[in-house]
């Protein structure tokens, strides 16, 4: 089943996303699932929404390849990023 994954990094910026995004997606290419992927400024920090064949499929790239960007990226006391799966129809 498709799920609708939205992640919001609190304190997060745009130079952030770029450095996590050129590690985790080299060449700005969805991984294997993924079907679409935006992202952009909010109040606190930033939003990042992608839709996923399925729930696995994400697990499988937040896992193998999401978290270890994120760690090589990661700032000095940044807040892991707020992650909210849900189906889609």
């Amino acid at each position: 089943m498709a799920v609708v994954v939205v992640a919001e990094i609190e304190g997060g910026t745009q130079e952030f996303y770029e450095q996590v995004s050129e590690k985790a997606m080299g060449g700005d290419q969805l991984p294997d699932g993924g079907r679409v992927h935006v992202a952009g400024p909010v109040e606190n920090g930033w939003r990042v929404i992608t839709v996923w064949d399925s729930e696995e499929q994400f697990d499988r790239f937040r896992n193998e390849r999401l978290i270890p960007a994120l760690q090589q990226a990661g700032e000095e006391g940044r807040v892991a990023p707020q992650i909210n799966v849900d189906p889609v129809h």
